[in-house]
């Protein structure tokens, strides 16, 4: 019953998809959240118009949690005009609740990394309600936050709860016949090698241990995420029936003792292939500024999700570097990474998915 968009998911469609769905519903028995994009230049006037047409998109009378999209500084969960506009809106009985939702930064040192953000929300005494990163490779910023969230009783909402695909999909990507373009031949003349002797450690590893079945480390994975006492909800991301299905069967089920050996198996082989959502720790190394966490996150949108044009256009729109620096690079980035991530490829191969350079697409 709890049901996530934004304004900006599909141009608006997607609230506007969700208004028509949910028009005849019980109303009360539906939690809604919403989200907006802040700069940092808004007036309270553009963000209650904004606001507003979110609720017509969605064809109801109120939300019931309204998020900060996205955000990646500290200074903007403070943001005196959102403030001001949800302090309005909860008094006109528009909005209940007030949340932020964060990836980590664009590109940043440190100091601004998701735990950072969400945790200058925490304490800023604004918001009911957060959104972040966790999942059973990527927890320690999230149960520092799930802590202070259950001190400060603030809701807690989990996303990018299963990193399992990210192994299985680097395989078959980095496979020499799906690298073929141009300018990448070099690349991964020199690449590929060494991503192999990694990939054939981890296969052999995964069928040692029976690893093989996708769908069950999937499931533990977001068992595993269900089962933290102070978390409220996972966002699970559905594009047909039966992955609904599937996942809505999830719901109320413990993590059990196999459970856990799968996952634990799981980190030990396979976990060098998932670079951290929300992590950030390479990108200060990175003599380009590439904005690498945001970068895989499109990436993610485009092999995971399936939403091609969304994440071209959103990589098109970075007003940063891009990957394509990383095929010359000496990988900086690789070697700042603790998980050791291949990262630099991965990259690289993000670069050809979401970019439209001339003569990749025949």
């Amino acid at each position: 019953n709890y049901i996530d968009t934004a304004e900006a998911y599909h141009e608006g469609n997607s609230e506007k998809t969700i208004g028509k769905a949910l028009k005849n519903r019980d109303r009360k028995k539906l939690f809604i959240t919403t989200k907006l994009g802040l700069r940092g230049k808004e007036s309270k006037e553009t963000i209650l118009k904004r606001a507003r047409q979110c609720l017509e998109r969605l064809q109801t009378d109120y939300i019931d949690c309204l998020m900060i999209w996205a955000a990646s500084t500290v200074e903007i969960v403070s943001y005196p005009p959102f403030i001001e506009a949800v302090k309005q809106l909860k008094r006109e009985g528009k909005v209940r609740f007030a949340g932020v939702a964060s990836h980590g930064t664009q590109w940043r040192d440190e100091a601004g990394n998701m735990e950072k953000i969400l945790m200058a929300a925490v304490n800023s005494g604004h918001y009911d309600v957060l959104l972040m990163v966790y999942n059973f490779l990527k927890k320690d910023m999230g149960d520092r936050l799930i802590t202070s969230c259950r001190e400060k009783n603030i809701g807690v909402t989990l996303m990018k709860t299963n990193p399992v695909g990210n192994y299985y999909r680097a395989i078959e990507r980095l496979k020499p016949e799906n690298t073929s373009h141009a300018s990448l031949r070099g690349f991964y003349k020199d690449y590929l090698p060494r991503f192999k002797q990694m990939a054939d450690a981890s296969q052999d590893f995964i069928k040692r241990h029976q690893l093989q079945n996708p769908k069950e480390i999937s499931d533990a994975a977001i068992k595993f995420a269900l089962s933290n006492p102070d978390a409220h909800t996972v966002l699970g991301s559905m594009d047909n029936f039966e992955t609904m299905e599937n996942l809505i069967g999830l719901s109320g089920q413990i993590l059990t003792a196999p459970d856990r050996k799968r996952l634990s198996l799981y980190e030990k082989g396979a976990s060098r292939f998932y670079c951290r959502h929300a992590c950030g720790i390479c990108e200060s190394r990175c003599p380009k500024q590439v904005p690498i966490n945001t970068i895989m996150r499109f990436n993610y949108y485009f092999d995971v999700k399936k939403q091609e044009k969304n994440a071209m256009m959103q990589y098109a729109r970075l007003n940063s570097a891009k990957a394509e620096s990383c095929r010359e690079c000496d990988g900086h980035c690789e070697s700042a990474c603790p998980f050791q991530v291949p990262i630099r490829g991965m990259l690289a191969a993000a670069h050809d998915n979401l970019s439209l350079e001339p003569g990749i697409i025949a």
